[in-house]
Parts: C-alpha cells; sequence; structure tokens
C-alpha cells in the first residue's frame, strides 16, 4: 500500500531539504522529491521532519521495566516511547545474578524484536565498584567469557550492546570476545586511565555510556578515559539531556569539540511518564522527587524520568543546533555505531521512520514503518 507524506520541510542527509513528499510503501520509503507541492492524496504535515529518534540506553517507562515478567508491561513501555518519537530502541538490563541475567534475556529474547525495540542492551554487572552507580556492588563481577557466552546463548543472540569498566580483571578478553560475536562494546561505569581506554578502543569498543556520569572526572594533571574518548575519532559519547545529569556548561563543551559523535539516550527507568515515588531499580531503591532519581538517602542519581521527546526539545532551546546536527545526535550516529542499517536517515530504502517537530521544538507526529501513530 502507498501512503504519501508532505513536509514543508525535512533533514534528508545532511541537508534540510523544503517541499519534501515522501512516498512509502510497505513500511519502507520508496521515493523522495523536494521543490514539489503536495499532491492531492498527501498527508501534509506541517512541521520539520526528521528521522526517528534511536535510543540505545532505555531501562523502562511508563510505570514498568524491561525486566518485567509481564509481555503487556514491557509492550507499554516501547509504546511509551515511541509516542514520544522514540522509533527504535534498545532494551536496557541493568546489574543481576547470572541467574537472573540468564532468566531476564531469555524471557525478552522471546519477543525481540517487537514494535520499536530491536535488542537487548546490558549494563552490568561487569563494571567499576568505584564508580558502579546505582547498581548492586554485591552483585558486581569480573566478566567472564563462558557467562557471557551463555548469556549470549539464552538470548537467542538477541544482545546488542554490553558495557564494561575496561580496567576490571578480564575485561580485554571479554571485549575481544564480544567484537568476534559483533555485539557493540561501550565503556562505562569505569575508572580507567588512558592507558587501559587506549586499548579498549583499539580492540574494538564504540561508545562511552552517558559521558560525564559515573566515570572518572576530567584532570588537568592526568589523563584518563574522560579525555581520551573526548578526542578520539573512533568512539562516540552517549549523553543525556535532561538538564540534571549535565549541566548546560558542560554540554555545550562536547557540542564544541564533539558535537559530531555525540548520541543522545533517555537512560529512562520506570518512572519516566510516572508520578514521584519510590521503586526499585535491581535491588536498589530508588527515590522519585521533581521527576529526578535518587537511590534513596542519598544524591546519587538513578537514571532519569527522560525521554527523547524531553532532551530534544531541552537540546534545541538552551543550545545553537542546526536541525541535521540534531538528526545526527539523535538518530543517525546511533545507527552507524550499532549497525542498524535500515533507519537513522530518511532516504529511499530506508524504514519509514520520522519525527515531526514545530517551531517550538515540540513533536507534533510520530511515523514508525510507514503508519502515522501520533
Amino acid at each position: 500500500m502507498l501512503t504519501k507524506y508532505w513536509f514543508p520541510s525535512a533533514v534528508i542527509g545532511d541537508f534540510l531539504k523544503q517541499d519534501v513528499e515522501i512516498t512509502v510503501n510497505d513500511g519502507l520509503i520508496e521515493e523522495i522529491e523536494f521543490n514539489t507541492d503536495p499532491a492531492s492524496d498527501a498527508i501534509q504535515i506541517n512541521g520539520v521532519a526528521l528521522p526517528g529518534f534511536i535510543d540505545t540506553h532505555c531501562h523502562g517507562g511508563n510505570g514498568y521495566f524491561f525486566s518485567d515478567t509481564e509481555f503487556e508491561n514491557v509492550l507499554s513501555i516501547a509504546e511509551f516511547h515511541l509516542q514520544r518519537g522514540t522509533t527504535s530502541l534498545l532494551a536496557s538490563l541493568v546489574t543481576q545474578s547470572e541467574s537472573m541475567l540468564k532468566e531476564q534475556v531469555s524471557r525478552l529474547s522471546a519477543f525481540v524484536p517487537f514494535s520499536t525495540v530491536r535488542g537487548i542492551h546490558l549494563e552490568g554487572p561487569w563494571l567499576s565498584l568505584k564508580y558502579c552507580g546505582a547498581h548492586d556492588s554485591s552483585q558486581l563481577r569480573s566478566p567472564d567469557v563462558n557467562e557471557i557466552q551463555n548469556l549470549i546463548h539464552e538470548s537467542n543472540n538477541k544482545i546488542i550492546s554490553v558495557i564494561l569498566a575496561p580496567e576490571i580483571d578480564g575485561a580485554m578478553a571479554a571485549i575481544d570476545f564480544l567484537k568476534a560475536n559483533g555485539i557493540v562494546i561501550a565503556l562505562g561505569h569505569t575508572d580507567a586511565d588512558s592507558q587501559v581506554t587506549r586499548e579498549a578502543i583499539e580492540r574494538g569498543s564504540k561508545v562511552v555510556t552517558h559521558y560525564y556520569s559515573a566515570m572518572r572526572p576530567i584532570s588537568h594533571r592526568i589523563s584518563s578515559l574522560a579525555l581520551e574518548a573526548l578526542y578520539d575519532e573512533d568512539i562516540f559519547l552517549e549523553i543525556i539531556l535532561d538538564g540534571t545529569h549535565i549541566i548546560p556548561e558542560a554540554v555545550k563543551l562536547l557540542l564544541d569539540i564533539a558535537k559530531h559523535k555525540l548520541i543522545a539516550v533517555s537512560d529512562a527507568i520506570s518512572a519516566a511518564g510516572s508520578q514521584d515515588g519510590e521503586i526499585k531499580l535491581g535491588s536498589i531503591v530508588v527515590e522519585v522527587k521533581n521527576g529526578v532519581a535518587k537511590i534513596k538517602g542519598s544524591d546519587l542519581l538513578a537514571g532519569s524520568t527522560l525521554t527523547m521527546k524531553a532532551a530534544f526539545k531541552f537540546l534545541m532551546e538552551n543550545f545553537k543546533i542546526e536541525y541535521v546536527e540534531a538528526a545526527k545526535i539523535f538518530a543517525s550516529n546511533a545507527a552507524l555505531k550499532y549497525n542498524f542499517t535500515d533507519v537513522g536517515v530518511i532516504g529511499a530504502g530506508k524504514r519509514a521512520d520520522i519525527v515531526v517537530v514545530n517551531s517550538q521544538h515540540d513533536i507534533i507526529s510520530v511515523i514508525h514503518q510507514g503508519e502515522r501513530v501520533l
């Protein structure tokens, strides 16, 4: 079935094109025309069309985590974020015992891919004790290739990304094994020095998990992962654009130096879209107050209540960003690093995933696989 959409402007590759008509056939973009009046049968949406947002770090939303035992609750997370612009998603799981992680990845893998969820993302348990953040420190452990192999098997090869602290015992062997199995390696929750960082990148690590957070901070006296990754062209940087995880001045530093390799993520937990209160992140009690999630009784952040919709608005309202640049931060860069070849840009042959925003940077429409869902 053919469907035509017309937009006053759209980000097509590295350009903002005007008067754009996009023909969709069976969920894929078949043809794009520029500088054209809308056809009589075209659906007109008066905003700026961007590639659908890709969130590669999301634990939950709408009151649920991806570890939930009921599929309808897990599905509701994806649908909640879809309504807010996320057309591709990785389901993130936190540090647990090996048996619990096996159970969770096995349960999720029975449904993946579904809705917007493309695969599974493991944040933990192979993290630094010093920078474990909201992860259960009693369950942290060194990576073991046998455990990783078992988890991949239980997931039916649906694990797409894994976070590691590269300085812990066994990390380099794990990086080699993960790369050989086509899994994206992210460095995070880490106290790595510059030498370890360089080795991890050279072995194939591709992303830094929520840059600035849960890692050794930048120092003017000694280099570490923070500085090495900032200037290395082979590794991209996740950022949480909620105004809480990273103050605006620190965001501006990244935009000035590394704008071309930033990846916006939500790191959302179940509290995204829900009211304030207490929840559990794995075995950790988290208190959400005024939309900010912290470990109960501490000032330590525990994920976020962010949506990509809110992150986009925060970025556009607070910094000088062109739509083409924003499209890379919210879609294209993630597609590049995670090898999502069918999404990330608006182009012929690509999946028809489109987010439309107005001049106030609010999302006014979402198209997923050619169907208008908002």
